[in-house]
């Protein structure tokens, strides 16, 4: 099974952060822009594949890029913060999920 989740990416004072709106307190940090790309899609692996173990329902991927910017930037204004152009990016992790119980909802 394939699956696709939009991720948003922010440069912190001392690292990067990586979470997926779809996927609620899924997140991750990284030294550098790859390591937080290597380790959100560990932490989204690890999330989906202790779902299904539990035969629990996973979150749908419906998050668009531009939608998970908006949401990010939108929740930053909220909080009273002003980001930098250059503070946030967003991309697509995909994942491969080869367990059963994911095999048979496709």
């Amino acid at each position: 099974m394939k699956l696709e989740y939009a991720v948003v990416f922010e440069r912190t004072p001392n690292n990067y952060a990586a979470y997926a709106p779809d996927v609620p307190g899924c997140g991750s940090t990284g030294r550098t822009l790859e390591d937080a790309q290597t380790n959100i899609r560990e932490a989204l692996a690890f999330h989906i594949e202790g779902l299904l173990e539990r035969d629990e329902p996973f979150p749908d991927a419906r998050t668009s890029l531009a939608d998970a910017m908006k949401r990010h930037l939108k929740v930053l204004a909220e909080c009273g913060e002003i980001p930098s152009p250059t503070d946030a990016t967003v991309g697509m992790i995909e994942l491969r999920i080869e367990y059963p119980q994911a095999l048979a909802r496709q």
